[in-house]
């Protein structure tokens, strides 16, 4: 067995240690880097167990040493879901002092367009703090444009901005709303989420405007602002605040609305890092777990990294990673005799992200989500 590529593995799965099915791999033999426990002698005995072919295509491809490179660099965030505790929790556990920041998720707001803290987020922060699990990180508060009514939801609501922040004045009271509510749990830090703008160049202005004031304010009070974008973001069209931290989400090139294919590939993670590096404050890039299962009708279904390992052993497939993007994906038919092309993540996937990514010169990565990656 040779030692240092032993070596670069177990730094690799301790480092990551998010992912554990104990699936079957593409080429045969078994997912070792997704053991999660930080048992050495247990990622060893999983690694010797798949077979010597296994062994040269995973990780020996790129070089040992450029794996246990890239782990020891960058700034590692997540995101934790209320509404997955239990296993939030133990992937949490499993990252350790690893973690750097972690941003609850998240603040909605009600329908009359007041912000609040789910149950959920507020119990989940306070036993998390009371256990010593947030000792040491920096933690946020992430705010989303989502109404969420009486009857239903609706979700990423971009009139709802314009109650919000819709001139200066708005902006400014929703400044107040949102340092307040932050404070009211507890966080270290801010983090903004409006999604959905898209084209619209006002609201675009609107949220420019929003921005700034608010990092007036953070600056002001010592505050950590983390201001999320999506791919299309026309960021390089506004001056942005120096104070702020900006996150892209690399995430969701193929999904809804869109043919089969992977949430991210590395020529379009290396034109993310080209827009991003033209912001004056520190830069972040998000990256996803999980993927999509593609129907034949059109339906497209979020999963879960369990989920896609589960389907794909059900219907006896085989995954087979695809060399433009690193994902995996495999097909196979349902009862109803409709075919299905699933794309999913896995360790081996956000390894080599986060390899093209500091290739770019960026280090400073936030997974989302944890929840749904262990079994």
């Amino acid at each position: 067995m040779n030692k240092k590529l032993i070596g670069a593995v177990l730094a690799v799965a301790s480092f990551y240690g998010i992912m554990g099915c104990g699936s079957p791999s593409a080429d045969g033999g078994s997912d070792a880097a997704f053991i999660i426990e930080d048992k050495s002698a247990h990622v060893v005995s999983a690694y010797e167990d798949t077979n010597a072919d296994a062994a040269s295509t995973q990780g020996a491809s790129d070089g040992a040493g450029s794996e246990a490179t890239f782990v020891s660099n960058p700034d590692f965030g997540v995101w934790y879901p209320y509404w997955d505790y239990a296993t939030a929790t133990q992937e949490l556990d499993n990252y350790g002092s690893r973690v750097n920041t972690i941003s609850f998720f998240a603040a909605y707001f009600d329908v009359n367009s007041k912000a609040f803290i789910p149950e959920n987020t507020t119990e989940t922060y306070k036993q998390l703090k009371k256990a010593g699990k947030l000792k040491g990180k920096t933690t946020y508060l992430t705010f989303v444009n989502d109404k969420l009514l009486a009857k239903g939801s609706s979700l990423k609501d971009t009139q709802l901005l314009y109650d919000l922040i819709g001139d200066p004045d708005k902006a400014a009271a929703h400044v107040d709303e949102v340092v307040a509510l932050s404070r009211q749990l507890g966080c270290d830090g801010i983090e903004i989420d409006y999604e959905a703008i898209k084209k619209d160049n006002t609201l675009w202005g609107h949220f420019n405007t929003f921005a700034t004031l608010l990092a007036q304010r953070c600056q002001a009070e010592s505050i950590p602002l983390r201001i999320v974008f999506e791919p299309s973001a026309p960021i390089g069209n506004y001056t942005w605040p120096s104070n702020a931290e900006y996150v892209m989400m690399c995430y969701n090139l193929n999904g809804y609305g869109t043919s089969a294919g992977p949430k991210a590939n590395m020529e379009w993670l290396q034109t993310l890092c080209s827009k991003m590096k033209t912001l004056p404050g520190t830069v972040n890039m998000a990256l996803a777990t999980g993927g999509f299962d593609f129907s034949a009708t059109g339906e497209v279904k979020q999963i879960n990294y369990c989920d896609a390992v589960t389907q794909m052993k059900a219907a006896g497939s085989t995954a087979q990673r695809d060399p433009a993007s690193a994902d995996m994906h495999f097909s196979y038919t349902d009862a109803s005799g409709i075919s299905h092309e699933v794309w999913y993540a896995d360790q081996e996937t956000i390894e080599t992200w986060i390899k093209t990514i500091n290739t770019c010169g960026i280090n400073r990565i936030t997974i989302w989500r944890l929840g749904g990656n262990i079994a």
